[in-house]
């Protein structure tokens, strides 16, 4: 298993998309930096945190994109049966892909997080604010909380490429997807926490509610387990 998430890191490094869902990433970490379209705050450091956090968007495209390049490439190329000839069963071919996007995603937020806080530095020329005694509780928190709901969307991306090998249904589901989700919190209550637990859009402010992490823990954790006993079901049943 481990060689198979070695050549799928291979794979995904040598992608074109893969940079340009990069770029993309950087990009909109850029526009919200120099545009400040996001809650503003006096600390460097916290405006930095938000620009990464109220884009949550963008990384949930990204998912789904490196998704397509990793899993739909190789069902639609038929490149599955490299593995599956091999010995290897369809659990673990499944569970291989499922670690590498899970591996990846704390490096992307890492990674976004490091370029948000060093291009908000270079635009304060330093002056980024002190940290309060909590922040990094809450920052551990904040950075848990997005790899799982990024990884939830996975998961959902993941069971739909099994079960139509359609790179178009898989963007259609997520914007329709993502729009139903996000309409109880606009159209009903904002400061409902079930409300906001169900946009899976978890920002700092958030570590510090008990009630919406408990609540989009319980959300993230149930969609990862059931699209993901759904996409290894449908794997396991399709004819490949």
């Amino acid at each position: 298993m481990f060689n198979s998430i070695k050549a799928d890191y291979y794979r995904l490094f040598r992608s074109v998309g893969f940079w340009g869902v990069q770029a993309f990433c950087i990009f909109g970490i850029l526009l919200g930096i120099f545009t400040s379209k996001v809650v503003s705050s006096d600390n460097g450091i916290f405006f930095a945190i938000d620009v990464v956090s109220y884009n949550s968007g963008m990384l949930f495209i990204a998912c789904n994109v490196m998704t397509s390049l990793l899993l739909g490439v190789d069902l639609n190329d038929k490149l599955y049966h490299n593995n599956l000839t091999t010995g290897k069963t369809r659990t673990q071919y499944y569970f291989s892909k499922a670690l590498t996007i899970g591996s990846l995603l704390p490096m992307q937020f890492i990674l976004l997080y490091i370029f948000g806080i060093v291009i908000e530095f270079v635009r304060t020329g330093g002056n980024m604010g002190t940290l309060p005694a909590n922040f990094w509780g809450q920052f551990a928190i904040l950075f848990v909380m997005q790899v799982i709901c990024t990884y939830a969307w996975y998961c959902i991306t993941s069971f739909v490429l099994y079960l139509t090998r359609n790179y178009s249904v898989v963007f259609i589901t997520y914007i329709m997807t993502y729009i139903l989700l996000g309409l109880p919190s606009q159209m009903v209550d904002a400061n409902n926490e079930w409300f906001k637990a169900i946009k899976m859009e978890f920002v700092y402010g958030d570590a510090s509610i008990p009630g919406v992490i408990t609540k989009t823990a319980i959300f993230a954790l149930s969609l990862i387990t059931v699209f993901s006993l759904a996409g290894l079901a449908t794997l396991k049943k399709r004819d490949l």
